[in-house]
């Protein structure tokens, strides 16, 4: 329970730090793309300041998937084979389905970034990549593992 737990937490950390990262850059290209000349410095205080500057984010994402792993849970309880699959599936589809809650609920989008095609893949790219990280930081080491086998990285 413990390890899952901890996979959880890891899993929302790394689809929030890819989130935001891609936020904060999608976003600094519109002003790009409208002249403004941005430096390197600029783009790394940037995501610096948005990695630390929303908390808010971070819990609506963990409660997206925490839902989607829940529901993932119990459908790959019939079909363990599908495990990494199933988990990157729910995290894309459970940040879809929060951007599309909001959107419905809100009348808009306060996700800025999501309004376009490439923002809104970006946002469910950092859905799938929770459900992978957790999938293997939620592995169980088998005895096979420390034998010199390999191990199949996608089940």
């Amino acid at each position: 329970m413990v390890k899952s737990i901890l996979a959880f937490v890891w899993a929302v950390l790394g689809g929030y730090v890819f989130a935001v990262l891609t936020y904060s850059q999608l976003n600094l290209n519109r002003l790009v793309d409208l002249g403004v000349a941005l430096a390197l410095g600029d783009r790394l205080t940037t995501a610096f300041h948005d990695l630390l500057g929303m908390p808010v984010y971070l819990f609506v994402i963990a409660v997206a998937l925490l839902i989607a792993f829940a529901i993932a849970g119990l459908v790959i309880r019939w079909v363990p084979h599908l495990r990494t699959l199933g988990f990157v599936l729910a995290g894309a589809m459970g940040m879809f389905a929060m951007i599309m809650f909001f959107k419905v609920f809100m009348g808009t989008n306060p996700i800025a970034v999501t309004r376009t095609l490439t923002g809104l893949v970006s946002q469910c790219a950092a859905g799938a990549l929770a459900g992978f990280i957790f999938v293997v930081a939620s592995r169980a080491r088998s005895k096979t593992a420390y034998s010199g086998c390999k191990r199949d990285v996608w089940t």
